[in-house]
């Protein structure tokens, strides 16, 4: 899936070299019931319907979700969409996979409510810019004990006119609850 086939807006997206990463990080199979928290316009929600997986998509901005309902037909993908801020929005589900994209101040709440809905063995993945974010999740797991890793992806394009630009670095952290 090409970031140029999206229709974007102004929302984010998680870009194709980190969406496949993050995927691989999943170890995903059909029938799994997976969450994208702060689905953006769905690239990852997509992601992972494409393979079969039962996705709820939960997000608050107006904008992306509408993007995520017109991506989601556009790859011809089945997506439970959950309108509203999480962790107050997504109900009492029990998921096998739950990505966090985007926490809107919120991730503290977030987690907790992933380390609540989420199963024995299940893979909790945060994608993050910030710092702040990536050691609040890093401690998050810790105390839980989840087994964890952290990545660090840089990717870097070439332009019009052959300068590599670079996109914004992009922390992958995943956990497995046991």
């Amino acid at each position: 899936m090409k970031d140029e086939d999206y229709i974007r807006g102004k929302v984010p997206m998680t870009k194709s070299e980190v969406r496949t990463l993050t995927m691989a990080d999943f170890d995903l199979s059909s029938g799994m019931d997976f969450l994208d928290i702060g689905s953006g316009t769905g690239s990852i929600a997509i992601a992972a319907a494409s393979l079969g997986c039962h996705v709820t998509a939960s997000e608050c901005n107006e904008e992306a979700l509408d993007l995520i309902a017109i991506n989601g037909e556009r790859f011809g993908v089945d997506l439970t969409i959950l309108p509203g801020k999480a962790p107050d929005s997504l109900g009492d589900k029990i998921y096998d996979r739950i990505f966090i994209g985007g926490s809107r101040g919120n991730l503290r709440e977030i987690l907790n409510y992933s380390h609540g809905h989420l199963k024995t063995g299940g893979i909790l993945c945060g994608n993050f810019v910030t710092l702040q974010n990536v050691e609040t999740m890093r401690r998050f797991l810790k105390e839980k004990g989840y087994e964890m890793t952290v990545k660090h992806i840089a990717v870097s394009r070439e332009d019009k006119i052959g300068i590599l630009r670079a996109e914004n670095g992009v922390f992958l952290l995943k956990g497995i609850k046991r």
